[in-house]
């Protein structure tokens, strides 16, 4: 095959992959999916090997590498025909990375045969379990966490299971929503299917199976080369994660302990001497730790190398069964994936500073912290436009990046493997019983250095359910972001609900469920992030700049930076701050 027709073939499967997602947020009911884009789409070749993913969800993408394979295993691959479509989420038996996330899995048949398999995966709202949102990490098991399912057909011959469907709506608190959201992620399985089936119409079955395996092969190659010229020898590094703080737990902070071992164009991550896995929701499954571990490998080596499995063949993982890296069953894990994950992301950075201090990054916030409402809303008119009289409000909070070698950190930000976005606050308003009276970047959150890390985003909502549940999940409410080569940690998450009378509590990162009343004002503020190299190294314009925008303070400028003469402009900054 010339290298033109590889390529267009190559580039047509990434394309897909975007259309599918696309076609999902269009259709989808919930902000979560339509607005936040909490879902992703990739394609694997017949052997299920992942070949194209869109620029979506990590978290889904690096698990579905399991989970797309036990699914089809589970229903038996002889047992597929057009038009089918499994669904699954279970951690345990489906591959998956916690249980909201939900994938559908679709065979695609060319002249009776299989020549590639689609998948969507979305974050449904609510799928059940003990806390409307299905999002708290104060469960005793997975079975509290929302329903389990395992790999069965939804759709066969393109016409829904009814009976299965019917199981799945009645299990969710928000039926019309998660419907919507249902036949959205069906027709991102559907647009696959047809623009595959174009493909072989026009190119041949052959070629298509040709350039996949082709494709494996050269990011295979690609990846090896990359991390050829990471310096050989073994590299270490651990921390505690954030314990559940709700009353009467344990307060366990488990260990993350990782031995990295870099020889030639190989790279192992050991994570033996790790803590045992904990009651709670903050254990991962293998596949969320595999997960975050070729993520790291992939960022620090070349993003621009076309992302499919052929770059997790030069890596090896090692994760004791029983550890809260590779939880046994019915450890709980909502959280595992959307605030441990990242932190074990931060784990491997620090460990490989001393290889590749120019690609690293100062620790970020660390998590999706997700704010979840729940409750009836009582607006005629707004449930008469929405369908919705339960209303769940979910949405991720924004932190800050850690500063780089050469560059700042990027604030308000979701960092690694969570790519989805924070809602408007129009849409918030417009669907739920909710008034967002700020959204702000909160001044010297960033860790100082001679580039400043990141601000945290400060988000308060002003509550107008006569009653509603409200869960946070957070990280590094007790581990601020540490800084790299000198520079500073970050601040720490904060939350706090000020009643209508005027008292006020605060919210652990991880500390479960809330009953908030009309009235009540709830502020969520995820973590900063940490600093790069000595603050005292940092140029004195770029410090004048940020007292002027309102990212540091003067006293921050002085009493960290080192400034000891005011800007031109120092009314200005005075009027920011």
């Amino acid at each position: 095959m010339d290298i033109v027709t590889y390529e267009i073939i190559r580039s047509s499967l990434f394309a897909v992959a975007r259309e599918m997602k696309i076609a999902m947020m269009r259709t989808a009911g919930s902000p979560l999916m339509h607005a936040s884009g909490d879902s992703s789409a990739a394609i694997f070749d017949a052997d299920m090997q992942l070949v194209a993913q869109g620029n979506d969800i990590p978290t889904m993408l690096g698990s579905a590498v399991m989970s797309t394979r036990v699914s089809v295993e589970a229903v038996g691959r002889e047992n597929l025909r057009p038009g089918d479509v499994i669904v699954s989420n279970d951690a345990y038996v489906g591959g998956g990375n916690h249980q909201p996330d939900v994938q559908f899995t679709r065979p695609v048949f060319a002249e009776g045969e299989i020549v590639a398999f689609v998948m969507t995966r979305g974050h449904w709202t609510d799928i059940g379990g003990q806390s409307p949102g299905s999002y708290t990490v104060t469960t005793w098991d997975v079975f509290a966490e929302g329903i389990r399912i395992p790999p069965v057909f939804l759709y066969r011959n393109d016409e829904p299971v009814q009976d299965m469907l019917n199981l799945l709506t009645r299990n969710s608190r928000n039926a019309h929503e998660l419907r919507l959201d249902i036949q959205a992620q069906y027709a991102g399985t559907f647009v696959g299917d047809r623009r595959i089936a174009e493909l072989v119409a026009k190119y041949g079955a052959d070629a298509l199976r040709d350039v996949m395996s082709q494709s494996l092969d050269h990011s295979e190659k690609l990846i090896r080369a990359e991390i050829g010229r990471i310096p050989d020898g073994v590299y270490e590094a651990e921390e505690y994660l954030d314990p559940i703080e709700a009353p009467g737990w344990k307060q366990e902070r488990p260990l993350l302990k990782v031995k990295i071992t870099k020889e030639g164009d190989h790279i192992t991550f050991d994570y033996t001497g790790t803590g045992a896995q904990v009651r709670g929701g903050i254990n991962c499954p293998l596949s969320v730790t595999c997960n975050s571990t070729w993520f790291t490998v992939k960022a620090l080596t070349d993003p621009g190398i076309p992302i499919n499995q052929g770059c997790y063949r030069p890596v090896t993982i090692i994760a004791p069964e029983g550890s809260v890296l590779n939880c046994l069953y019915p450890a709980s894990v909502v959280s595992g994936n959307t605030e441990t994950s990242p932190r074990v992301i931060d784990l491997l950075l620090k460990a490989l500073a001393p290889a590749v201090p120019e690609r690293i990054t100062g620790q970020s916030n660390c998590a999706s912290c997700a704010g979840i409402f729940s409750g009836r809303d009582t607006d005629a008119a707004r449930i008469a436009r929405t369908g919705q009289e339960f209303v769940t409000m979910h949405d991720v909070h924004a932190g800050g990046m850690g500063a780089r070698a050469g560059k700042d950190g990027v604030s308000g930000v979701r960092v690694y493997v969570g790519n989805a976005g924070s809602q408007s606050i129009e849409m918030i308003e417009a669907t739920s019983p909710l008034m967002v009276e700020e959204w702000s970047l909160v001044t010297d959150s960033g860790g100082a250095g001679r580039r400043r890390g990141g601000l945290t985003s400060r988000r308060v909502y002003r509550v107008e359910y006569d009653e509603a549940t409200f869960t946070v999940s957070g990280e590094r409410g007790r581990s601020a972001p540490e800084g790299h080569f000198g520079g500073q940690p970050g601040t720490r998450f904060q939350c706090f609900v000020e009643r209508a009378d005027g008292s006020e509590h605060a919210v652990a990162a991880k500390g479960g469920q809330t009953v908030v009343y009309r009235g009540d004002r709830v502020t969520v503020q995820p973590a900063g992030s940490g600093g790069y190299g000595d603050p005292r190294a940092r140029e004195q314009s770029r410090i004048d700049a940020d007292v002027v925008d309102g990212y540091i303070s003067a006293d921050a400028a002085a009493r960290l930076y080192g400034r000891t003469e005011e800007p031109a402009d120092a009314p200005l900054a005075a009027a920011v701050e």
